[in-house]
């Protein structure tokens, strides 16, 4: 087997202290091939922003596994700072005298001298092995392949032309279609950006496969309205990593207070600013906080309203807590120990919080969207997004252990199967020998 695994989006980001959920994927995905480079031909391609480089496991794996570290915090959970200021609060009463909501850890966009040093590195390490005629040659006759899962770059089409070039079979990972389909919830201008990643996709792709079904509609929606046929696509769930698999090894955080937990990037599509006021109105405006809410994601865009109200609400001061990061063991914690995990998005690719928190043994109150239905199942408890009585009636009935409708969704959960990293991989190998043999 030869393959060529595209590990961009992981150079570009190795400076955050945790991972977003795409980047999650790659890594997994550097990490899984980096175990077949032992047997196979496996080299990890960089695509900078003029031209691409290629590297041999051997160069990539230091990188690949200090990465790996810092984004679990090593997976001791005594060296999350983060996560021990959040767990020395939770031991503690709610403050009702507190003016303004708490906020723990700093903004993880700054890239460190340190950080510097490793991109030159790998850097000058491209520049002198570049994705050249004769290296794109070499892997073409050995019937290589291409993977790329993170989306990342494809905006820049002339960066991925060699593929079309060398005649070079492809694999491409699909997460979402939201800003087009949703351009109210994105960026200015990411609409025309993704419409440019969704087109150097197709132009490349021997195969795509697609995080969910939604995904999958969405896809071919998109494709049929603009009349072009739709590529042989699959569909394969993202994988869990092994800390919320092997829950046993994880101890709940213990809290003086029950919790609820919301996780993700804070920007519109989040629907934070509704909820937000639904647990303003449910706190009686800070009077009877009956339970705290934690709020994890790094600040995103679009969000000036939401801001307002973590900075500055006085109403949700004495309860809400906002965490701009945590380690995968600190989350698996946090996450163990709720009341349940609350996930209000109006549009989502997939859903991969929904599916740690079931792994752990925690409910789900979800908005009742078919990406989120996909990851729950019939485990979660699903409401309009909008339905603020409805999301008001859940926080009662989760916050009594001893409620009937908390109780039944824990029955039901015991069936709950998890998807691992070890399943989705041994799926995607299946498509790549067959992408190889046609």
């Amino acid at each position: 087997m030869a393959l060529l695994v595209d590990i961009s989006r992981l150079v570009e980001n190795l400076h955050l202290a945790t991972p977003t959920g795409i980047d999650r994927v790659e890594m997994a995905y550097a990490q899984h091939f980096l175990e077949r480079a032992n047997k196979d031909d496996v080299r990890f391609v960089v695509t900078w922003p003029h031209f691409s480089g290629v590297l041999r496991a051997k160069d990539i794996k230091p990188f690949i596994d200090e990465t790996a570290a810092r984004w679990t915090a090593g997976k001791v959970i005594r060296s999350d700072q983060s996560f021990q200021t959040l767990r020395a609060i939770l031991n503690e009463p709610i403050d009702g005298s507190r003016q303004r909501p708490q906020r723990i850890g700093a903004p993880d966009d700054k890239r460190t001298l340190a950080d510097w040093r490793r991109i030159v590195s790998l850097w000058l390490r491209c520049a002198a092995h570049r994705l050249d005629a004769r290296s794109i040659t070499e892997f073409r006759n050995k019937g290589g392949c291409y993977i790329h899962v993170s989306q990342f770059r494809l905006n820049r089409p002339a960066r991925f032309a060699w593929l079309s070039d060398a005649s070079m079979r492809s694999i491409f990972m699909l997460h979402d279609l939201i800003p087009i389909t949703h351009p109210e919830y994105c960026r200015p201008g990411e609409a025309e950006r993704h419409r440019a990643r969704i087109d150097t996709m197709m132009r490349h792709a021997t195969r795509v496969v697609t995080v969910s079904d939604a995904t999958r509609r969405a896809l071919d929606a998109h494709l049929s309205n603009a009349g072009r046929t739709v590529p042989p696509c699959d569909v394969v769930p993202l994988g869990l990593t092994r800390v919320f698999t092997d829950h046993r090894a994880i101890a709940p955080v213990q809290n003086s207070v029950p919790y609820f937990v919301i996780v993700g990037t804070i920007e519109p599509r989040k629907n934070l600013l509704h909820l937000l006021t639904v647990w303003h109105r449910w706190t009686q405006e800070g009077k009877n906080p009956r339970a705290r809410l934690i709020v994890v994601g790094r600040r995103g865009w679009e969000n000036e309203n939401i801001l307002e109200l973590l900075d500055r609400s006085k109403g949700l001061a004495p309860s809400v807590i906002e965490v701009a990061s945590l380690g995968d063991a600190g989350m698996a914690a946090l996450l163990k120990g709720a009341a349940a995990l609350l996930a209000p998005s109006f549009v989502e690719g997939y859903g991969l919080p929904i599916a740690e928190s079931l792994a752990l043994g925690t409910p789900v109150i979800a908005s009742d969207t078919d990406a989120h239905r996909e990851a729950g199942g019939v485990f979660a408890d699903y409401l309009n997004p909008l339905d603020g009585r409805g999301f008001m009636q859940a926080l009662d009935d989760y916050l009594q252990p001893g409620s009937v409708r908390r109780q039944e969704r824990l029955k039901m959960m015991r069936d709950y199967k998890p998807e691992s990293w070890d399943s989705h991989l041994s799926k995607i190998e299946r498509i790549v020998d067959q992408v190889q043999a046609s």
